[in-house]
């Protein structure tokens, strides 16, 4: 007997979607938020940001031969990927496909919306190892929209929930957390530690839009986790878009809402990582003919407040101490990528994938360390030992 999943079935088999809508085929498109927070950024950089996938994956537990049906809409000709994980008896593989049959997304800039121009189907076919009952986590392009249209298979598939129970952390950050200078998404810095320490992650990275936005904390707010983290800095200095005055409440209140809901949960600051050409400087950022960006040129007459990368570092610094949060601490992303590792940044501004691979491993050291220097509380000691045993269970 053939079993057949469309429509809303789907939804089963997806991890931490605030909700989907439908797509061409008659199949579901994933949203990182929910329609009535979304709307309150009329951006559309932010809109398509939003709706791509971004560490959302697909967790199924099959026992027969099971095909994906799938479909992605770019905004170019670039290549996207899909990386997929198998576990078996403790056994980690992984497989990169590379999608076909992209469509394309047309945007409207003048009225904040955009069309789809559908490509066509394509088929990811997996099968269970040595005939075994296999758990396969497929993760979707995190740099276009996709369409899941059905999974089918000869027996029933199953929401994978792994033999190992997960901590749920809640990201959220920039481009460099989004990732797209990794074409494939388990190459991304954020997959790379949630696999590496055994995390559930709930990833709100948007690039160019980590801008402090309530709807934003509001939709970090609503994901029950055990850690959140939350990059702060590098896109408000970009875009220009707070001064001093505006930065110091907006970081508050920002920290209220997440706390309104989720009052002991540990909570992790990340300052900005290095970036020569904003440590000094205040934006907005101009990207040039070759690729490359540099700040704008500024002639203000009277400039203070101004943001650059080192005052939102001590900004963020001074609000964490102010709080007296006891499961509220800073990590400083020059300990991430610092000065020295500046050669990283090929257009002035986004690490490459060794960059990645950096900010990657040293996260994975510094989150346990990070956890173990806040005040000793029920809940952050819950996550020291679960980081410990997961790292060690995913090295086994």
């Amino acid at each position: 007997m053939t079993c057949t999943y469309t429509g809303h079935q789907l939804e089963a088999f997806l991890n931490h979607v605030a909700e989907t809508t439908p797509g061409p085929f008659t199949g579901i498109m994933p949203h990182r938020m929910s329609a009535y927070l979304r709307s309150q950024i009329e951006d559309p950089w932010f809109m398509w940001n939003e709706f791509c996938p971004s560490g959302i994956c697909l967790e199924l537990t099959i026992t027969a031969p099971t095909t994906i049906a799938l479909t992605g809409y770019s905004l170019d000709d670039t290549r996207q990927w899909i990386s997929i994980i198998s576990n078996d008896h403790g056994k980690s593989r992984r497989k990169d496909v590379q999608m076909t049959g992209l469509g394309r997304l047309i945007p409207d800039l003048d009225h904040g919306s955009f069309a789809l121009h559908a490509g066509a189907p394509m088929t990811i076919s997996l099968e269970p190892i040595e005939g075994a009952s296999t758990n396969y986590t497929i993760m979707l392009s995190h740099t276009c929209l996709i369409e899941i249209i059905s999974v089918e298979s000869d027996q029933a598939v199953h929401r994978s929930e792994g033999s190992i129970p997960r901590q749920r952390w809640t990201h959220y950050g920039s481009s460099i957390s989004h990732g797209a200078q990794s074409p494939r998404p388990a190459d991304r810095w954020l997959m790379q530690v949630a696999q590496r320490l055994h995390l559930d992650l709930t990833d709100l990275s948007l690039s160019g839009n980590a801008q402090l936005d309530q709807a934003a904390a509001r939709s970090i707010a609503s994901h029950p986790a055990d850690v959140i983290t939350c990059a702060i800095g590098i896109n408000i200095v970009n875009a220009d878009s707070m001064r001093e005055r505006s930065f110091i409440p907006a970081l508050h209140g920002f920290l209220d809402t997440i706390r309104e809901r989720q009052k002991h949960t540990p909570l992790i600051v990340i300052t900005a990582c290095t970036c020569p050409i904003q440590e000094n400087a205040p934006g907005p950022i101009i990207i040039q003919s070759d690729g490359t960006y540099r700040v704008a040129l500024r002639s203000v007459e009277h400039d203070e407040g101004a943001l650059t990368l080192a005052a939102t570092r001590s900004i963020i610094e001074r609000v964490v101490r102010q709080r007296n949060d006891p499961a509220l601490a800073v990590m400083n992303g020059l300990d991430l990528l610092g000065a020295p590792d500046a050669h990283v940044l090929k257009d002035n501004l986004h690490p490459d994938q060794e960059g990645i691979n950096l900010i990657a491993s040293r996260f994975a050291t510094l989150l346990p360390n990070t956890l173990a220097s806040m005040q000793e509380t029920p809940a952050t000691q819950s996550m020291r030992l679960d980081l410990d045993n997961g790292e060690r269970k995913a090295l086994q």
